[in-house]
């Protein structure tokens, strides 16, 4: 049997009847996480740190780094994306 390949998050989500806004969802976590992280790395920051700039736990933050994004809301990613003096915003487009 021949292994399907996905090259875009939807067309796997559709096949596992996943809700497209699930899917949604974790694309805008998944970037927000990518951008978080490149802007830890640039500047070399703790989770004791980023813990003191957004007002997460170093628990929440160790989860957000090392951890899986199901667990991890939206919210809390923003906060800690604002703690890094990194603003977020919001396109909403016309579905495909």
């Amino acid at each position: 049997m021949k292994q399907k390949r996905y090259t875009d998050l939807n067309d796997l989500g559709k096949d596992l009847g996943i809700a497209p806004e699930r899917i949604a969802i974790s694309k805008m976590k998944t970037q927000l996480k990518k951008r978080i992280l490149q802007e830890v790395d640039s500047q070399a920051l703790t989770a004791g740190q980023l813990a003191e700039v957004s007002g997460l736990t170093r628990t929440v933050i160790s989860g957000i780094i090392n951890g899986s994004l199901q667990s991890v809301s939206l919210e809390r990613l923003i906060r800690l994306a604002s703690g890094l003096n990194l603003s977020v915003k919001l396109q909403i487009n016309n579905a495909a």
